[in-house]
Order: structure tokens, then C-alpha cells, then sequence
């Protein structure tokens, strides 16, 4: 099977070995469109994409296209030490295949009509459930106890084509959104190979989703992760922390200033109502939030430009941290 994936997101490498290495006998990676290199830093260093690295790495050709529409005069996109027109490349490899992994562009019909057997996309929850950018950090954020993998014939609409299979995977109650990507990387790339395949052998049912059933989740920005002790519960909080870590993280303020918190875990434990949303301290030295229902434990904790700390070692130098009321 011939197949180009179209493809940024950073979380790859593991899932690439994979397909590589275990794989290599049934797909042929014939390449990778990725977005343009972007500025990094504050001294705005161009930098490559996660993908191209890596298809660099296997002597991939890797294109990154600035624009997909189509265009009277195409603009030339550069690819490695040659320049090409896009549409041309793609018509010349004669795909099979092509596989969209959270690309973040919408692709228009002329590509999605490009490969013999169709365009296929691979989202991370069970659709229709959480439709569109942050499906698992919106699972984990909500409480559910499952998520999974759905892969699906693509349209011109963003996540709403038919289904071809679903994989789904458990959320423990402890889980963030790296454990769930980790999950994600031992399911999917034999999901993957195995739904082609049954494509091409005509082996497959594919059901068409219920859009009443449709939610959605837009993508994620530094500005979701506020927390407020005072109108959410302990477990709404700890729900956002595993959802938001490694980024943007939950944050509130202290004496004006952002905190982050990188590490807590919540206690299910009622506390005297006049005690609501005031930091304390035991005798076995742990640092709570009592919140309306329940507690929030702090463990790591990050003030705004200081390096982040462990919060015994934070509230050496922040005395009044203790018994302050958020």
C-alpha cells in the first residue's frame, strides 16, 4: 500500500518506529506533508517541524505546503533539495492511500479525491463525541471513564465522514493527557494498517455518524487552564490538571501574581464550610485547598517568572501562603 500522511503533530515518534519498523512489508510510506517550519523562542529560530525531522531521519521526501486550495498558479513548494509543484507530486506517486493525523488544516476535495482508495483520518476520541481539536484533553477534563481511536473517511468537514473502526481505551482516574497519548501509540498503528487493508479487500462495514449525538472542542489555549477554587469542586480542578499537563497547565493567582500548578492530587474529603477555599497545613505536612467539595492537595507549583518547586520549598519563601483564601 502506497500512502502519504499528512501530519504535525509532535506526538510521532514512537508511533513512526512503529510503522517503520513493524510495518514495513505491508505500507510504503511514499511522504510526508507537514506545515512550514515556524519560529521558536524568543529569538524566533526557524525550526522543523517533529515530522520532518523524522522523515528526514528515514529518507523520507517530506513537502510543506503553505496553502492547499488550489491555486491558477500554483506556488512552487520546496521539498528537500528539489522544487515541485504540489498537486504533481501528489498525482505521481499514485497513492493508495492518504492518512491525516492532526494536521490542522482543512483539506480541500481535490487532494481528498487524489488516492485510489480514499482519504482517511484518524481522531483521537469515539466519534461523535469531541468533534474537531482537544478530544482527549476535553475527555479527561469532563471525567469520562473511556476514549478511543476512531479512523474515518474524510470530507471537506472537519470530523463528520463516515466510520470505518473504532478502538477504545480505558482513562484511569489517575491518567493525563501524555498517558493517554501513550495508549493511543500501542493501538493505533496496527489499527491503522489492519482498517486499510480490509479497504482494499472490500472487507469492511463503514456506519455513518449520528450527528445529534455530535459535541464539539475548539483548540486549546494558555488562557483555558484558570482554575478557581471558589466556583469549582476538587475534582473539577485535579480533572483540568490531568487534561492540562504538561501544557498550558492550570493556573490561578496569589497576590496578584500567576502560580502554576504542576502537580496535585485531590482528597475526597469533607471540610468545615467556614474553611472553603483557604490553604492549611497538617501535621504530616501536606498542603491543602479546601474547596466546596473536597480538597486539592499541592505538591509542585510554579509562581510566576520564579523556577517551579516542590510547595514545601515554596512556602519557605511565602510564609503567608498559608491561610491565604483564594
Amino acid at each position: 500500500m502506497k500512502i502519504a500522511f499528512f501530519w504535525t503533530w509532535e506526538f510521532s515518534k514512537n508511533i513512526w518506529e512503529r510503522l517503520i519498523e513493524d510495518y514495513s512489508h505491508e505500507i510504503e510510506i511514499k511522504l510526508m506533508v507537514s506545515q512550514p517550519d515556524k519560529p521558536v523562542g524568543r529569538k524566533k529560530i526557524m525550526t522543523k517541524t517533529p515530522v520532518k525531522v523524522l522523515a528526514e531521519e528515514n529518507n523520507i521526501e517530506i513537502l510543506q505546503p503553505t496553502r492547499l486550495k488550489p491555486h491558477p498558479n500554483p506556488p512552487l513548494i520546496k521539498g528537500g533539495d528539489r522544487t515541485k509543484e504540489f498537486y504533481e507530486i501528489l498525482e505521481s506517486l499514485e497513492l493508495d492511500f492518504i492518512v491525516v493525523v492532526a494536521y490542522w488544516k482543512i483539506i480541500p476535495k481535490e487532494i481528498l479525491e487524489a488516492p485510489k482508495y480514499g482519504c482517511i483520518n484518524i481522531h483521537g476520541s469515539v466519534l461523535p463525541l469531541y468533534r474537531w481539536a482537544s478530544p482527549i484533553q476535553e475527555s479527561i477534563k469532563n471525567g469520562d471513564e473511556e476514549t478511543g481511536i476512531t479512523i474515518m473517511y474524510m470530507s471537506e468537514w472537519m470530523d463528520e465522514w463516515d466510520i470505518l473502526s473504532i478502538e477504545k481505551v480505558d482513562i484511569k482516574s489517575h491518567d493525563k493527557t501524555e498517558g493517554i497519548f501513550k495508549k493511543f501509540e500501542k493501538i493505533w498503528p496496527n489499527l491503522l494498517v489492519d482498517t486499510l487493508k480490509k479497504i482494499i479487500n472490500w472487507d469492511i462495514k463503514w456506519k455513518k455518524q449520528d450527528d445529534t449525538q455530535a459535541t464539539y472542542c475548539s483548540k486549546i489555549n494558555k488562557t483555558d487552564g484558570e482554575i478557581n477554587f471558589v466556583s469549582q469542586t476538587a475534582q473539577e480542578i485535579y480533572n483540568k490538571y490531568r487534561a492540562y499537563s504538561p501544557w498550558p497547565w492550570i493556573y490561578t493567582y496569589y497576590n496578584g501574581k500567576k502560580i502554576s500548578i504542576e502537580d496535585c492530587e485531590v482528597l475526597i474529603l469533607w471540610w468545615e464550610k467556614n474553611k472553603s477555599w483557604e490553604v492549611i497545613t497538617l501535621e504530616d505536612k501536606k498542603i491543602w485547598v479546601i474547596c466546596s467539595e473536597w480538597i486539592v492537595i499541592l505538591k509542585q507549583i510554579k509562581l510566576e517568572w520564579k523556577k517551579s518547586m516542590d510547595i514545601l520549598s515554596f512556602i519557605n519563601g511565602n510564609k503567608d501562603f498559608l491561610d491565604y483564601n483564594f
